[in-house]
């Protein structure tokens, strides 16, 4: 009895491992492979050297404008330079939106791999699922790779810009789309 026993347990036991073994395998749908960018420098000018510039460029067009003796043309520089001027004072606020939920992360500095978590909607459904992926690190990353388990097919994700490809670079906190799609139909 105490043989029929331990067997039992034993089966029961393997079946377990199997299930827990096959569960932790199925959570992964693929991945996405990212790298740091190198470095390169930029020459931009500052917030404040860009609104010195508009407003050197607007005096420029309005004094050409006086020794024309042109008053339709003052009146509108005029107007063109009060709405610039509101515009950059008043109605220059952040915009507050609601981000996608993040699914994919890339979350480690000097590049890495990120899993593709499972998703019901590849199994019930439409069988696809648009997956969020976002740059959590301080530096710019390049995407060098997507692959998804056998069955499933990437996708271009319509409706959601930009797609995760090959070669793209996501800034710190952007983010980017993948479409994963289950295309192993019986049939």
């Amino acid at each position: 009895m105490k043989r029929v026993m331990l067997g039992a347990r034993g089966s029961v036991v393997a079946v377990v491992g199997l299930l827990v073994a096959q569960g932790a395998a199925a959570q992964s749908m693929g991945s996405v492979s990212y790298a740091p960018l190198a470095a390169s420098n930029v020459p931009t000018m500052s917030e404040w050297g860009l609104i010195g510039m508009a407003v050197l460029l607007a005096l420029a067009a309005y004094h050409a404008m006086r020794a024309q003796g042109g008053r339709a043309l003052k009146a509108w520089t005029t107007g063109l330079l009060v709405c610039g001027v509101l515009s950059a004072s008043l109605w220059n606020h952040p915009a507050i939106a609601t981000p996608a939920p993040v699914e994919i992360a890339f979350d480690q500095a000097t590049g890495g791999v990120a899993n593709i978590p499972h998703s019901t909607e590849l199994f019930f459904g439409d069988l696809f699922h648009i997956y969020t992926a976002q740059n959590l690190t301080d530096r710019a990353q390049r995407v060098t790779g997507v692959s998804v388990i056998s069955g499933l097919v990437v996708l271009p994700p319509t409706g959601f810009t930009p797609e995760c490809t090959v070669g793209l670079v996501l800034q710190p906190n952007e983010v980017c789309y993948i479409k994963v799609y289950n295309d192993n139909l019986p049939g």
